[in-house]
C-alpha cells in the first residue's frame, strides 16, 4: 500500500528511478504519508530514528560511505530545525543529503496552528538549493511542476559539488489514506556531466612555473581515500623541490609525505618559517586542520593554486591566485614536472620530520599517562584496515600528532567541526559499511550525542573509545580559556560522569582503563568483543596540558 497523495507517489517513484533507496524517517504525524508508503516498500531501505538531530548525522554517515544521497524525512515544526547541524556539516563536507520536511498547508503558517513555522527555505544558507512543493494538485500543471522540482532536487545533490538539498512538502489532511501500490508513468530528467581539461598552452605555462621553482609545497585537505592520487603524489614527492604535507583525514599517508604537520613546524622561529614559504603552494581537498601551517603560510610572497573540479576556490592562506577546475588526479597526471636538482627543499624538511618522529616516539614511551600517551597507544593498536571515525576538538588534534597509518581510512566531521554529531555519524557509517569501525571521541561529545544509540542501527562492527578527562579538555590546551576564572564551569563543563550506566542502558559491552597497562588490556577486550562495545579511558584533566607542553618542548631539541 502507498499514500493516496499523488505528489508522495511521484516522489517515491523518482527515488527508485534514481537509485536513492536509503531513507531515514523520524516518527511524526505530518509526515505519515511518507512513513506508511516507505517502511514496507520492497525497493526502499527505510530506517526509523527518533531524534532528528541524530538522524541527520546518521544519514551523513551512511552517505559518507556510499557516496550517494540519503533521504531524511521529518515532521513539521521544530523537528525540522533539529536537522540543521547535520545539514550544515554536510554542506561544508560536501556530503549529499536530500532533506524532506513535511509541512502544514501554506495558509496556516503564522496563524496559531500547532507545529507550524516558516519552513520554506529555512536551511537556505546551508543547502545547495531549496524547493517548495505545491500541495494543491487539482491542476495538471501543478503535478508537472512537482515532478520537475523533485527531479531537480534529487539531481542537484550530486551535480558538481555534492551537498544537501531541501524539499519542503506541505501535506493536507487527511494524512493516512492509502491506495494499492500502482506505478504510473513519470518523467525523469538526466543531465550530462560537465568535463574540464587544460589546453596545451596552459599546461606549458603551469609546468614552466613549477619547473622554475625551487620550492613547491603541496598540502592536501580532507578527502576520501584515492589510491591513484596517492601514487601520483608519491611520484611528485621524489622531486627535490617538492614537499608534500597531508593530514590523517586526507587519507593520503606515505613515507615520502609529512603527515604530522604541527609536530614538525609548531616551534618554528621566523627564520624557519621563511624557509618553509614556497614559491608555489598547491592545495586540494576540503578543510585543513593545522593552525600553525595556516599562520605561517599567510606570510611571505608566493603563488597559491587551488585544485577543485567544481571551480570553487578556498583562499585559506590569503595568497590564492589560481583556481584550477580539475580533479587532482587529472592535474597531477597532466603537468610535466622536471626534477630541480639544485633544490634541497624536501630533503631539508623531511630530514627534520624524521628526527622529530624519533623525539616524539621517545617522549611517548616514557611520559606519564595522559591524553597524549593514551592516543599514542590507541592509534597504534587500531586493527589494520579499520575505518576510524575521529571526534573533533582535542581528539582529532591528538591524532594528527601521530604518524598517519596508510592501512586505516580516516573520517571525521571536519566540515564545520562541531562535536554535536560525531557518534551519530559513526553509527550510520558503521551500519551501512559493515566494515570494522572505531569511533574515538571525547566525553563531552559522547554524552552530548547520546541519542545516537536510540535506534536499531547500532552495528556489532562499531567500537567506541571515549577519552574521559572530566570535561572539555581542548580548553586547557588552546590559548585563552585556561587563564579565565570561569574555565571549569563555562568552558570545560567539568563533570564526574562515566559511560558505565549509559552502556548498561543500551546493552553495550563496557570496559574501562586508567593507565597504560589497563589501556592495553582494555583495547584487547574491545577488539575481541563481537558486539558494539565501549572502552572508556580516564585521564587527569590537570596533567594533560602540562604533558602536552613538555612534548612540544622536547621537540625543540633540534634546531635549524
Amino acid at each position: 500500500m502507498i499514500s493516496n497523495k499523488r505528489h508522495v507517489q511521484d516522489f517515491i517513484q523518482l527515488l527508485i528511478a534514481k537509485g536513492l533507496t536509503h531513507v531515514i524517517i523520524c516518527p511524526g504525524s505530518r509526515n505519515a504519508p511518507f512513513s506508511i508508503s516507505l517502511f514496507e516498500h520492497p525497493k526502499i531501505q527505510a530506517y526509523s530514528v527518533v531524534d532528528e538531530r541524530s538522524a541527520g548525522f546518521i544519514a551523513l554517515g551512511i552517505s559518507q560511505q556510499i557516496q550517494k544521497p540519503v533521504v531524511v524525512i521529518c515532521t513539521s515544526g521544530t523537528a525540522a530545525l533539529n536537522l540543521a547541524p547535520a545539514i550544515a556539516e554536510a554542506y561544508y563536507q560536501r556530503v549529499p543529503l536530500l532533506i524532506v520536511t513535511a509541512d502544514r498547508p501554506i495558509e496556516w503558517i503564522d496563524q496559531g496552528e500547532g507545529q507550524s513555522i516558516r519552513q520554506n527555505s529555512v536551511f537556505a544558507n546551508y543547502v545547495k538549493s531549496s524547493y517548495q512543493i505545491a500541495d494543491d494538485e487539482a491542476h495538471a500543471d501543478l503535478q508537472w511542476y512537482n515532478v520537475r522540482v523533485m527531479d531537480e532536487a534529487m539531481r542537484t545533490c550530486t551535480e558538481g559539488v555534492f551537498g544537501p538539498v531541501h524539499l519542503n512538502f506541505p501535506l493536507r489532511e487527511k494524512l493516512y489514506g492509502v491506495v494499492n501500490n500502482t506505478i504510473t508513468k513519470i518523467k525523469e530528467v538526466l543531465k550530462t556531466p560537465l568535463t574540464f581539461h587544460l589546453n596545451d598552452d596552459l599546461i606549458k605555462t603551469l609546468s614552466d612555473r613549477l619547473n622554475g621553482s625551487k620550492k613547491v609545497l603541496i598540502i592536501a585537505g580532507q578527502m576520501l581515500p584515492d589510491s591513484r592520487l596517492r601514487e601520483l603524489l608519491a611520484n611528485w614527492a621524489e622531486m627535490p623541490q617538492v614537499l608534500v604535507m597531508t593530514e590523517a583525514h586526507s587519507n593520503l599517508s606515505h613515507e615520502l609525505f609529512v603527515s604530522t604537520i604541527d609536530r614538525l613546524i609548531i616551534n618554528y622561529d621566523d627564520e624557519m618559517q621563511k624557509e618553509l614559504i614556497p614559491d608555489v603552494l598547491i592545495t586540494f581537498g576540503h578543510n585543513i586542520i593545522s593552525r600553525k601551517v595556516k599562520e605561517y603560510l599567510r606570510k611571505g610572497d608566493y603563488d597559491h593554486w587551488h585544485i577543485d573540479h567544481s571551480g570553487e576556490g578556498l583562499d585559506t592562506f590569503k595568497h590564492l591566485n589560481k583556481i584550477i577546475p580539475l580533479h587532482p588526479v587529472d592535474f597531477f597526471e597532466t603537468l610535466n614536472l622536471i626534477a630541480n636538482n639544485q633544490s634541497k627543499y624536501s630533503e631539508y624538511f623531511r630530514s627534520q620530520n624524521h628526527v622529530k618522529r624519533l623525539l616524539a616516539n621517545n617522549f611517548l614511551e616514557s611520559a606519564p599517562f595522559s591524553d597524549l600517551t593514551a592516543f599514542g597507544i590507541i592509534y597504534n593498536a587500531l586493527p589494520s584496515n579499520d575505518h576510524l571515525q575521529m571526534g573533533n576538538s582535542s581528539v582529532v588534534r591528538y591524532i594528527l600528532l601521530m604518524d598517519s597509518r596508510a592501512d586505516l581510512k580516516h573520517f571525521g566531521n571536519r566540515g564545520v567541526a562541531g562535536i554535536d554529531g560525531c557518534s551519530s555519524t559513526a553509527v550510520g557509517a558503521a551500519f551501512i559499511s559493515k566494515h570494522p569501525t572505531t569511533l574515538i571521541t571525547g566525553d563531552i561529545a559522547f554524552f552530548y550525542d547520546s541519542n545516537a544509540f536510540w535506534n536499531d542501527l547500532v552495528a556489532k562492527n562499531l567500537k567506541i573509545i571515549i577519552i574521559n578527562n572530566g570535561g572539555g579538555g581542548i580548553f586547557r590546551i588552546i590559548e585563552g580559556p585556561k587563564s579565565t576564572p570561569s574555565l571549569e564551569k563555562f568552558f570545560e563543563t567539568k563533570h564526574h560522569r562515566t559511560a558505565q550506566q549509559f552502556s548498561a542502558m543500551y546493552n553495550l559491552n563496557y570496559f574501562v582503563a586508567n593507565d597504560k597497562k589497563t589501556l592495553k588490556s582494555g583495547l584487547d577486550q574491545l577488539y575481541n568483543s563481537h558486539e558494539c562495545s565501549i572502552l572508556e579511558v580516564a585521564t587527569s584533566e590537570c596533567a594533560n596540558d602540562e604533558i602536552l607542553k613538555s612534548y612540544f618542548q622536547n621537540l625543540n631539541k633540534i634546531t635549524a
